[in-house]
Formats: C-alpha cells, structure tokens, sequence
C-alpha cells in the first residue's frame, strides 16, 4: 500500500492563488473537530532569513481551522543554540520580527516547550535507539496538528522537511538533546587554536578555555554551535556519529505522532528551496526552481515525494557548476536525505512508498 500524495504545481493565477490552493489541499484531508485545540506547527526563521513561509500562508490554515470550528495557535519550540530563538522571549520577538504576530496570522503564537525550552511530556516509542522521547508540552496537549514545512537543504539533514519538524521542532531542550546526543564533540588539540570562539557560543557552558578547547562531555548537548564557529575544524564528531544521529531523529518522530493519535497533517511548500535551513540568519540563491505544494497525513511519503521532485529538477544557474553524483542533497552536503526517512518507516512514522494525485 502507498501513501496519498496531493500536489499543486507552482503556477498561480487570481482565482487559484496560494491561499487558495492551500485551502483546496486541507479541505478534503484535514481532521478537525468542533473546539479542537489546533496546534500549528511552524519555523518562523532566524532573524535575518527571508526564505521561511509567509506569514499569508499560515493566516490562511489559521482561518480554514477556524471555519472547521477548531481553535487554533501557532506553535515553534527554542532552539539548542544561542541565537535568536534560544529561549521564548527571543523566540517571540524574532517570530514577530519576521512577520507572526496576532494581528498577521488570526492566532496566538505560543512556544511549546515553554520560557526555558523544558516544557516536555515523556512518550514511549521502542524504538531500536530511542525507547522514549520527550515532545513539546503544548503540542503533546492539543487535540491535533498541522505540520506546515519549507522543503530545503540542510547542512546536518540533507533535506528538512516535515520528519525534521516531528523528530527535532516537535521536542523540548531535553527531547533534542537525546537526538542530537550521538554528535557530542571533541577537541583536536593539535589543530586547536585557542582562539576561544567555540567557548563564547556554547549555551551550555561546556567548553572550558584553557590554552586549547577542552567540552565537558555531560554538559554539551551535541548541537554542534562550537564546531560550526571553529575557524581550523579542530572540532570532531565520534565516527559515525551523523548516520547514528539521523536514524534517532527518525525514529523520535515517532513522538508527537503517537501522542496525538496521528491527528497531524502535513503540508510540505516546494518554493525559495534553499541549500540550508531556515535557522540561518540568511538565505541563499535557490538551488532548483519552485515546484509547488504538497499535502498527506503521511510525514514519510511527504518528505519521500519532496526529496525525489526535488532531484528530478535542474540545478539554477547559480548551482550549475556543481556535478551530482548522487542526489543534489548528497552533492550539497555529502549527507544521505533517506537516512531519517528510513528509520522513520521501521518505526511505524509513515511508508517511503506513495502515490501522487494531482490536484489542480
């Protein structure tokens, strides 16, 4: 058995408009009930990005929520590192800085695992790795879901899509922290330089300073913000740590699924698909054209059918240079894009099989 896939290509005109066609999509697979909590799950983007969805298009699941008789709120959970979105008050004011507030999308903004990002409901999942995960308090207690995903490339995932949303943006502190925990770093203490940089932006305070770099490997929470800052690589992740890392981002997915009874649909945007993720405070040049949307009730099949649009695209002029051995994820960030997606089915998340319906 395959999964359904609902697909609307990038072509606009006045009386079939993304609003509309988004409307289209939800209308015949949403599941909403009379005084639902609807939690919707957004990535409002680093201040300084430009490449997240548009605030019109989550106003737009907001009002047809609302019409359904649901009572919904938009939902994102802080971040690991120390950026714009660390802890709430950040995270709200970078969310209202990039166009969410009230008055824009019809429905609170709320952050769902809470001031500190340790607001978080322990779910059992039996996985092969992970056993348990902890998810969001605020998306463990509504009643459903709606998943709203820009398709993109990222630099630890390949892609980032809707698995990306359940196994990483779906967590509290703790939750992300057993993902990404395979990836605790150590120093190379012949390359390092002492130049302190990975010192002054871990959250944690889990890298001591003392000539070279030394982590606490109890404190360090494996997000990696010390490497990506290491001007020489002197930062290193245990072999085979990545593949580890994306195999339980696979299978904490699993997670909000099954606190919410699968009550969760997903809409994956095709558009500004951009080489990394939108927690960059920047976007690059897309790497293939917009394709369009898509829509399921299955987080797999939906990131499966983006990730094969997406290679079946030409590279943008920007990228032409670039030669793809594998897929354009591969090619990009040498990451393998299937990896979560696999691990995600073993589990029970969802199927890699699916079929497209093309609704226009």
């Amino acid at each position: 058995m395959s999964s359904e896939i609902i697909f609307k290509n990038a072509r606009f005109k006045a009386e079939d408009s993304v609003p509309r066609k988004i409307i289209k999509m939800l209308e015949s697979i949403i599941s909403v009930e009379k005084g639902d909590l609807v939690a919707i799950k957004i990535h409002c983007g680093e201040h300084g990005n430009t490449a997240y969805i548009r605030p019109v298009m989550v106003r737009t699941v907001v009002d047809l929520v609302k019409s359904a008789g649901g009572r919904p709120f938009v939902t994102e959970t802080t971040t690991l590192y120390k950026k714009g979105r660390f802890d709430a008050k950040n995270l709200i004011e970078t969310a209202a800085k990039n166009g969410f507030t009230m008055s824009t999308i019809g429905a609170p903004f709320i952050v769902a695992n809470g001031l500190r990002g340790e607001d978080g409901r322990i779910v059992k999942i039996n996985g092969k790795i992970l056993k348990e995960i902890r998810v969001a308090s605020a998306i463990a207690e509504a009643d459903s879901m709606i998943v709203l995903s820009h398709g993109k490339g990222h630099p630890f995932t390949g892609f980032s899509g809707a698995i990306k949303h359940l196994g990483m943006g779906c967590l509290d502190n703790k939750g992300k922290s057993l993902v990404h925990e395979p990836c605790i770093p150590f120093v190379s203490e012949e390359k390092c330089i002492g130049c302190g940089k990975c010192h002054k932006v871990c959250a944690w305070k889990a890298v001591v300073l003392n000539k070279v770099a030394k982590i606490n490997q109890v404190k360090c929470r494996g997000e990696l913000a010390c490497a990506t800052h290491c001007p020489v690589d002197a930062i290193k992740v245990p072999e085979g740590a990545k593949n580890e890392f994306l195999k339980i981002l696979g299978e904490a997915a699993l997670g909000p699924i099954k606190v919410l009874n699968g009550k969760i649909t997903y809409i994956n945007f095709l558009y500004d698909i951009t080489p990394a993720c939108d927690c960059f405070a920047f976007s690059d040049a897309p790497y293939v054209n917009d394709i369009g949307m898509i829509a399921s009730k299955d987080p797999v099949a939906i990131d499966a059918a983006s990730i094969d649009l997406i290679n079946k695209q030409p590279f943008t002029p920007h990228f032409m240079p670039l030669e793809t051995k594998h897929d354009k994820f591969k090619t990009i960030w040498g990451v393998d894009p299937w990896i979560p997606l696999k691990a995600a089915e073993k589990i029970g998340a969802g199927k890699l099989k699916y079929k497209i319906v093309h609704n226009l």
